[in-house]
């Protein structure tokens, strides 16, 4: 069922996941509890093993708290013509956009497995075109809006911002850009559990990947040449920090 436990329960048993925990204390110690279980990063991994990698792509496009149609319905997409989703993943929720704003068109942006396990069925008749490549190196020019949901968290803020740049580099002085994630409160005391076992799960499959306070975002926009316009709360655990081009 759509953003049921069903699919969260396949993805946090699978053995890429479940046999870095086994190793989380190799964290203490400087090294990644993923790498040291499987000897290759988490996305190596993930590209080497497709049953588990379309697992994850089905547990990040249907999340319990139901995140896609969250954002689109917390978004005022009315004048956006072209999206580009950054690190998409199986198109959900340019899929979830599409629905809502007859008008928009999309680009998804993935590395190529991804992209070659989605069927044409799952491209909203034709609105949205994937493309593949490393969002390290460049990512598609001149869309109106681009969207970053749930990539930060998974990189340290060394990595974060040469996403970031990369994405500056390519957006109209009018373009947008939203960052799509969970905030940290800056008093622990605040947060909820499930926010921190995410939190330790990033460690253990990234090393400093990490979830990230609202200044803390913030910081990273400044740093790469955004300014954060406003954060807009959501009905799921993710907030939309937009941001536009200093």
């Amino acid at each position: 069922m759509p953003n049921s436990l069903h699919h969260g329960a396949r993805f946090w048993t699978a053995a890429g996941s479940w046999r870095a925990w086994e190793y989380l204390d190799a964290a203490l110690h400087g090294k990644v509890p993923h790498e040291v279980a499987w000897g290759t990063d988490r996305f190596s991994y993930l590209r080497d093993n497709p049953g588990e990698a379309r697992l994850f792509d089905a547990f990040m496009a249907n999340f319990p708290d139901d995140r896609h149609n969250a954002v689109a319905a917390s978004y005022d997409f009315s004048t956006v013509g072209l999206i580009a989703d950054i690190g998409g993943g199986n198109g959900e929720a340019l899929r979830r956009i599409a629905a809502v704003y007859p008008h928009v068109r999309g680009i998804l942006f993935d590395r190529m497995h991804v992209i070659a396990a989605i069927p044409a069925e799952m491209l909203a008749q034709g609105r949205i075109t994937p493309q593949v490549g490393s969002f390290f190196d460049q990512v598609p020019p001149g869309a109106d809006l681009y969207m970053l949901i749930r990539v930060l968290h998974d990189w340290p803020d060394d990595d974060a911002r040469r996403i970031l740049r990369c994405c500056r580099a390519a957006i109209p002085e009018d373009g947008r850009l939203l960052v799509v994630e969970a905030l940290m409160p800056a008093d622990p005391s605040l947060g909820q559990p499930t926010e921190y076992l995410i939190d330790m799960q990033m460690m253990a499959m990234f090393g400093s990947a990490r979830e990230r306070t609202e200044s803390e975002f913030d910081a990273l926009l400044a740093d790469t040449g955004f300014d954060l316009v406003r954060v807009i709360p959501t009905a799921s655990s993710v907030s939309i920090l937009e941001s536009v081009p200093c």
